[in-house]
């Protein structure tokens, strides 16, 4: 192609390129050129070849060499591979597949029998089919097999992960009974939790346990109430239930509403006029024409509320269902004590005007200090107020628990300043005989002072009992011993008060909160009857649910 190429430019005039100042020759030149480059291919291609040749012999003379190791190497990886199969299938047949709820756990059989007394460990050794469905819900036989266990599997990894560690830790999360309900199945003994795990496990179990059991007792004693307030579908039956649900039940109608506004009034100015009338200008109106009009307006006032909680308490016996009970519950007997001192006051004024009995004044006055019971019939009216008494109620231990220390502490610390202060001081001039009669009626609040002053023992419970709650008190101890004795009175009453203070207040919190919310659950359940009551009785079939 280059000599072509050559030839061709020669024959239209053009020059090969050469050095300047020298002609180039025309065909024979390029020629030379030509067979020179042949020349030199060849060259190049038969050192190719010597190059190639040495090589193929040099690999013809190793291969026996290397085909042995290549046959050692696929020796050694087939091996390998054996063993790797052989160990998969025999993990495979150690393994089971446990489906519970669901959720797919892989575990093998050796992990399971490490607890043969629980449910996952006899299943792993029972060895018929009746046995396996006795222990699980479902089996697939298979390599490995799976069994089925229709339960919840919010707290199985937690089951499982005992298996594998030896150690029980619960989930933060779900319901302490629904746990407890787990563990009976699994067949696992909740004492082999964690202390961690224990300290919140066991008493989140005791409250869950005391409000389902609450919570059960308040629906049977809503079904009991709800058979005893069935008064028939008749037209006194009917009119018996309105005035029942309108006395007892405030959230039934508008004007229920407003009458138990109005005894919540009138129990407010009743108290009110209480007070009032305790004044010492009140006692004696003979000659004041503007204290007598005021205790006429206070008597016109006192009447009208006993007339009310009077008619109230009557209709209220007349119209329940049960009068037994009625009479015995004990908002009952409080309404009834509340009404009872005005009866009783005019009965004694009564009987001392017509002389069948001597002077009744003080017998009156207190009679008349009964009056201040009507206060707790502020209870009826504020849920608050009875989830207070219900919690008081529950607390009783923690309480129980505050008052015997303090009790020890008094018995304790009464008995030893009694005994130090016993002795009469050995003062140079003092006498103490008929030391007493130099007191008079004004003095003797002051007679705790005298050296010759012994304390009895009820002095010295007293002194206890307000040194410890550190309020204080008038009489004090005089002697060295019976100082150091009060000293460590005040500081005990300190820890006393201030360490059992907080498990009281954590458990009286945890009561009222809780009661608060089932007494707000209630009534929306209530309100929520009473609307369906009316929607189904209107002909409005609606879905509530």
């Amino acid at each position: 192609h280059f000599y072509k190429r050559s030839q061709g430019r020669s024959e239209q005039g053009f020059s090969t390129p050469g050095r300047p100042g020298q002609e180039v020759a025309g065909e024979d030149s390029v020629t030379k050129e030509v067979f020179e480059r042949r020349k030199m291919v060849k060259k190049a291609r038969r050192c190719f070849l010597r190059t190639q040749k040495e090589e193929t012999q040099n690999l013809l003379t190793d291969s026996p060499k290397m085909m042995a190791r290549t046959k050692h190497m696929m020796f050694q990886n087939k091996q390998q591979m054996a063993k790797d199969r052989a160990t998969m299938e025999a993990n495979l047949r150690n393994s089971v597949i446990l489906d519970v709820g669901g959720d797919r756990f892989l575990a093998l059989r050796t992990t399971l029998k490490r607890y043969p007394t629980t449910r996952l460990g006899k299943l792993m050794m029972a060895t018929s089919l009746d046995k396996i469905f006795e222990f699980c819900d479902e089996y697939v036989p298979g390599d490995p097999p799976e069994f089925f266990f229709d339960r919840n599997p919010d707290n199985f990894p937690a089951i499982l992960n005992m298996y594998r560690t030896d150690k029980f830790h619960m989930n933060e999360a779900g319901c302490a009974l629904v746990f407890k309900k787990d563990l009976e199945y699994w067949v696992i003994d909740e004492f082999t939790l964690e202390p961690c795990c224990s300290l919140k496990y066991f008493p989140e179990v005791d409250v869950c346990q005391s409000e389902k059991d609450g919570d059960l007792q308040a629906k049977l004693k809503a079904m009991e109430t709800a058979a005893e307030e069935d008064f028939g579908h008749s037209q006194s039956g009917q009119l018996r239930s309105w005035l029942w649900n309108t006395m007892e039940y405030p959230h039934t109608s508008r004007i229920a509403q407003i009458l138990a506004f109005f005894s919540l009034s009138m129990v407010l100015i009743s108290t009110v006029t209480f007070i009032i009338s305790t004044a010492e200008e009140l006692q004696d109106v003979s000659e004041s024409v503007a204290f007598s009009a005021i205790v006429l307006v206070i008597d016109i006032i006192d009447n009208f509320v006993v007339l009310f909680f009077t008619m109230e308490y009557l209709i209220r016996l007349v119209i329940c269902p049960r009068k037994a009970k009625f009479i015995l519950e004990l908002m009952n007997i409080i309404d009834f004590l509340a009404i009872i001192p005005f009866f009783l006051s005019i009965l004694l004024e009564g009987l001392e005007d017509f002389e069948i009995i001597g002077k009744t004044g003080k017998i009156i006055r207190l009679i008349r200090v009964m009056r201040i019971l009507r206060v707790f019939k502020l209870v009826r009216h504020f849920a608050g107020l009875q989830s207070l008494l219900y919690t008081l109620q529950q607390a009783y231990q923690e309480l129980g628990l505050l008052l015997v220390l303090v009790a020890v502490g008094i018995l304790t610390y009464s008995s030893l300043v009694y005994f130090a202060e016993k002795e009469v001081p050995d003062i140079e001039g003092l006498n103490c005989t008929n030391w007493k009669s130099g007191f008079s009626r004004d003095k003797w609040k002051h007679i705790g002072s005298h050296p010759c002053y012994t304390w009895t023992f009820v002095e010295s419970f007293w002194w206890g009992l307000m040194t410890i709650t550190t309020v204080g008190y008038d009489l004090y101890p005089k002697t060295f011993l019976g100082r150091l004795i009060g000293g460590f009175c005040a500081l005990t009453g300190i820890f006393i008060l201030t360490l059992p203070i907080p498990i009281v207040v954590n458990s009286f919190a945890s009561f009222y909160r809780n009661r608060l919310w089932r007494n707000e659950v209630e009534q929306k359940k209530k309100e929520r009857t009473l609307q369906i009551a009316a929607d189904l009785k209107q002909g409005r079939h609606r879905n509530f649910f």
